[in-house]
Parts: C-alpha cells; sequence; structure tokens
C-alpha cells in the first residue's frame, strides 16, 4: 500500500515536470542574448570568472549640443566622485578582474550603460540612427584592452571589416568633440568594469596621416 511518503514524492516530481516544462516554454520566448547572458552569470562564477555580458545598445540620437552635454556629464564623473557617491561597492583593485554587477550599485549601471551607448554612436552611428553631426575629418581610435576583458567591447562588434582588430576609424567635428566624447566614455568604463590601472587606447588624425 502507498504510504504517505510516497504520495508527497510523487506528487513533488509531478509538481517539479511541470515547473521544468514551464520555466523552458518561458525561457523559449526570451531573446537569445538574454538567456546567454543568465547562463554566463550562473556558470563563470563557478570557475572564478566574472562573466561580461555583451552590453544591448540603445540608440542615442546626437548633435553638437546633445553631444557637448553629454560629454560634460560623463567628465563631470571623476574618480572622486564615483568613489564619493558610493558607486563602487569593494571592488576588486585596479589592474584586478573585471567589475561585475555585485560591485556596483544602480546609479553605476546607470552611467555605465549611457558610456556604453555614447561610445558606440560615436563610432558607429550615423544619421539613420539619429546622430547628426558635422563629420570633417577622419580618426582612428586604437584600442587594446588585455585579451581577457577584451569581451566588455563586444557591443562596437557590427560584423563590418576594420583596419585591424581594436580599430575603429570615426568621423570627427571641427572642435575635436567626438574624441573628447570617446575619451571620457573610455574612462567611465574603464573605471566601472574593465578596472585597468590604463587602459591603452589611441586616438589619432588619419585624414592628416594620410594627406
Amino acid at each position: 500500500m502507498t504510504d504517505l511518503h510516497d504520495l508527497v514524492r510523487s506528487a513533488q516530481a509531478d509538481v517539479g515536470a511541470r515547473v521544468v516544462a514551464e520555466l523552458r516554454a518561458r525561457l523559449l520566448d526570451q531573446p537569445h542574448e538574454w538567456v546567454v547572458d543568465q547562463l554566463l552569470g550562473e556558470i563563470a562564477p563557478r570557475f572564478g570568472l566574472v562573466a561580461a555580458p555583451v552590453h544591448r545598445v540603445t540608440g542615442l540620437p546626437l548633435t553638437r549640443c546633445t553631444l557637448a552635454d553629454a560629454v560634460a556629464q560623463l567628465t563631470a564623473w571623476t574618480s572622486e566622485r564615483l568613489d564619493a557617491e558610493c558607486c563602487l561597492l569593494a571592488p576588486p583593485a585596479p589592474g584586478g578582474p573585471l567589475i561585475g554587477p555585485a560591485h556596483r550599485s544602480p546609479l553605476a549601471e546607470v552611467l555605465l550603460a549611457e558610456a556604453k551607448d555614447l561610445l558606440h554612436a560615436l563610432l558607429l552611428g550615423d544619421e539613420a540612427g539619429g546622430v547628426r553631426l558635422r563629420r570633417v575629418r577622419r580618426c582612428l581610435l586604437t584600442l587594446a584592452p588585455p585579451a581577457d576583458k577584451a569581451a566588455v567591447f563586444g557591443f562596437l562588434d557590427t560584423g563590418t571589416p576594420r583596419r585591424a582588430l581594436g580599430e575603429f576609424e570615426f568621423g570627427e567635428v571641427e572642435d575635436g568633440l567626438v574624441g573628447s566624447g570617446v575619451v571620457a566614455a573610455l574612462r567611465l568604463i574603464n573605471r566601472l568594469e574593465v578596472n585597468e590601472v590604463v587602459l591603452y587606447a589611441r586616438v589619432e588624425d588619419v585624414t592628416a596621416a594620410e594627406g
């Protein structure tokens, strides 16, 4: 005769099967990248790694005026201000591993996303995406993060041909504001996620070099 424990185990198995089936159905409805990011977030810490999910870019319309405002806003977030606002929560020392979400406050997450969206708009944005800047010369950004941190910049990989891995050619405006925005965005991304003492990045005017 079936006892109470058998009934409980049977009920648990039935409930478990239904929950798994429901969870599977819901996961299938989610964006592929989101599922991958969640899996990395669960698996990576077990191997002592910090997962760096690819940032989902939010389109950022830009004009000369809004770019100036964006650069001023990012530049205002100095290391001292980030510390004063408790943006980082017991992060690893500079030069150590990536700074993961667990070490960033909600404000830091917003700032990091804004910096990445601005960098994407400056390097890859066009008029179709609302980036309306009068670009008068060509510049080249050479970006060389450590290999184990390069995935942070995966949101810049559009699959389009480039001069070389880590090189991005972009249009600059008359007063150099695009380059200033690139530097400001990279500084904040490094401070809030990449976590290098010095992130190697160089901007040079290729129009003059080619001329």
